[in-house]
């Protein structure tokens, strides 16, 4: 696995250890912040910065770890943490994803995180270890500054958990706080769960391209959770679909490169065109993405479908002569599909559409824009 990999993983492992914290311990007075003073920072502090949070007592600080902890990184972790102005009263967590292959309080590591720092006043002056020796070896002897490695380390506290346990957890609290109005559908409670992941590594994504640390409240995140409630519900399904379009062109693209797919040749007869049958693709995904969520519950869907097709042979009657492919793709796209649980935007409603052209479909319910002899 390229080294590339390993480290997007590992911002995507910090994420989720993010949000999961965010969930479980939201109150009103506490600051989360993502890449702050540590990885993830809790406060009841105003105004997040070192000089802030040294003020109060009861800061919390956790470094998240992907992958395997060696001894020099841990010395690192607790590197970071002494560089706190803190240190000596707040909370500290390691979350890793393995267990570590030494205990944390054996003297011989005690002596190890020791050596790495004093190594540190040879060291680059960015470094963790230059920076601890500069802070703590001009005023205590060695005694003195393993005692405050080993009290650190007695302080901290080690969470084993893999990504799959961190989303697993993180669904099931954000389903059973969040989602308890849902109560027939219960992909709709997933696909909620999806949308606010989604905003909040967008709002992320956003605050480091402008090279800031991200800073989430109470208020905030009730925000967000208000927001995916409002646009996914048993009787609502209303998205923003600006980043899913983006997501699912890649996905329409190498669809679009298969023949076999009856989609793609009747969109073909429409316009021969790459990009016009990408797009209506990334449409017809949507609109798959929605009925994955509801199909269980049947009668929306079924009546959603069976409007579709009405409407299209609605639109054959209209013609008095043969038309076109295209012609018939136009006239019926713009027949409206009435339905409460779904804008009738033409991305799902050409979406609706498209999906009723394919093989997979009801063949009393398929629809054509034109002959494709296949």
């Amino acid at each position: 696995m390229s080294d590339g990999i390993i480290s997007q993983y590992g911002f995507l492992f910090q994420r989720y250890a993010f949000i999961e914290d965010v969930i479980n311990n939201a109150a009103m007075n506490l600051f989360f912040t993502y890449e702050g003073v540590d990885d993830i920072d809790v406060s009841d502090a105003k105004a997040v910065d070192m000089l802030a949070m040294a003020s109060v007592s009861n800061n919390r600080y956790i470094q998240v770890k992907s992958g395997t902890v060696s001894k020099d990184c841990w010395s690192k972790v607790i590197g970071n943490w002494i560089l706190t102005e803190d240190y000596q009263k707040a909370a500290f967590i390691l979350l890793c994803e393995n267990e570590l292959d030494f205990k944390t309080n054996d003297a011989d590591i005690i002596d190890f995180v020791y050596f790495y720092f004093e190594e540190g006043a040879s060291k680059s002056k960015k470094s963790i270890a230059r920076k601890v020796n500069d802070k703590i070896f001009v005023d205590n002897d060695e005694n003195a500054i393993k005692e405050i490695i080993r009290e650190l380390s007695q302080r901290c506290t080690v969470i084993i958990r893999s990504f799959d346990e961190l989303k697993e957890e993180l669904l099931k609290t954000f389903t059973d706080t969040y989602c308890t109005d849902i109560k027939i559908y219960e992909k709709a409670k997933e696909r909620r769960f999806e949308r606010f992941i989604e905003y909040i590594v967008a709002e992320i994504d956003a605050a480091i391209e402008k090279k800031k640390k991200y800073t989430i409240t109470f208020q905030k995140l009730m925000d967000i959770v208000n927001r995916v409630r409002a646009e996914i519900s048993d009787n609502k399904y209303t998205i923003e679909t600006v980043e899913l379009k983006k997501r699912k062109k890649k996905e329409a693209e190498m669809l679009m490169e298969d023949r076999d797919i009856r989609e793609v040749r009747q969109l073909l007869l429409v316009q021969n065109d790459p990009a016009f049958v990408t797009g209506e693709l990334v449409k017809e995904l949507l609109y798959k993405d929605f009925r994955d969520v509801y199909a269980d519950g049947g009668i929306e869907i079924s009546n959603i479908e069976d409007m579709a097709y009405a409407n299209y042979e609605d639109a054959l009657l209209e013609f008095n002569e043969t038309p076109s492919p295209k012609e018939v793709f136009v006239k019926t796209t713009r027949k409206p599909i009435e339905t409460s649980i779904l804008d009738n935007s033409p991305i799902y409603r050409n979406g609706c559409y498209v999906y009723l052209t394919g093989d997979d479909v009801d063949p009393d319910l398929q629809i054509s824009w034109g002959e494709d002899y296949e």
